[in-house]
């Protein structure tokens, strides 16, 4: 009786032992169906980690964001302040992004304004976007400077810079400036030139910003003016004026036409 029961027992314990076994292969499978996709999941760049094609974590490869360590920061070739009348300028900083492919969608910025004591006077503070391989004239109109005479200005871009890919499309289009023609009759300046539109593209809204240098290649002033649009074949005046004689006559000019690339579906 002993020796049936043992056998009896012994055989219930398999069949038990089977059951729990079927039960927890169930459970893995099931574990295994939820957790698959998870742990196996394909790499993007919004992950936090580095895979995929990436050269970084969540840059370079395919991803839209540029890696820090491939970009060079740009460059402020020079930041001035240019009497407009009385005691108001205009704040003026040309800013060079080497950066063939590489662009910045926002960038804040602050020009700060001095005495001739060295004194800070006031910061003005803004934000810019900045566009592949180019020069950008960061325009800061108005500034009243009261009773103070400004001596000099500096100009620094104050936010971690975000670099994205961005193909310099607008650089390489037929937008060309021509007929250019500085007056100054009546100790009233006057820039005209006309641009045109050559490419395929209808332009969206811009800035053109237009730099007086004198014999030493020196800013003597700067004026900006606004266009709306600018159609594909199109042609459009362009008039910069100054309030008041200048400092020197201008031996140069330069045009910059600045549209910005986040706003183009090109």
């Amino acid at each position: 009786m002993d020796f049936w029961y043992t056998v009896y027992m012994s055989w219930a314990a398999q069949r038990q032992m089977q059951y729990l076994g079927g039960i927890l292969f169930i459970v893995v499978l099931i574990l295994a169906w939820f957790l698959y996709p998870i742990l196996t999941k394909a790499p993007t760049c919004f992950d936090s980690k580095k895979n995929g094609n990436e050269t970084g974590v969540d840059c370079g490869g395919s991803c839209a964001l540029v890696c820090l360590n491939t970009v060079s920061y740009p460059v402020t070739l020079w930041s001035r302040a240019f009497h407009v009348s009385g005691s108001t300028y205009n704040l003026v900083a040309l800013v060079e992004n080497q950066n063939k492919s590489s662009a910045v969608e926002r960038a804040s910025y602050e020009f700060r304004i001095y005495n001739t004591n060295n004194k800070l006077i006031e910061i003005r503070a803004g934000e810019t976007y900045i566009p592949p391989n180019q020069q950008l004239a960061v325009f800061e109109p108005r500034f009243d400077a009261g009773k103070s005479i400004i001596s000099s200005v500096s100009f620094e871009l104050t936010s971690p810079l975000v670099w994205v890919k961005k193909a310099p499309t607008i650089q390489t289009m037929p937008i060309r400036v021509s007929n250019i023609l500085f007056s100054s009759d009546n100790n009233v300046p006057t820039l005209t030139a006309n641009i045109s539109n050559d490419s395929v593209h209808n332009l969206p809204p811009f800035d053109i910003i237009a730099i007086l240098y004198d014999a030493d290649h020196n800013a003597i002033n700067v004026s900006k003016t606004h266009k709306e649009d600018l159609v594909s074949g199109g042609t459009s005046l362009l008039l910069f004026t100054w309030p008041q004689a200048l400092s020197s006559t201008p031996a140069t000019e330069d045009i910059l036409t600045q549209i910005n690339p986040f706003t183009t579906p090109f």
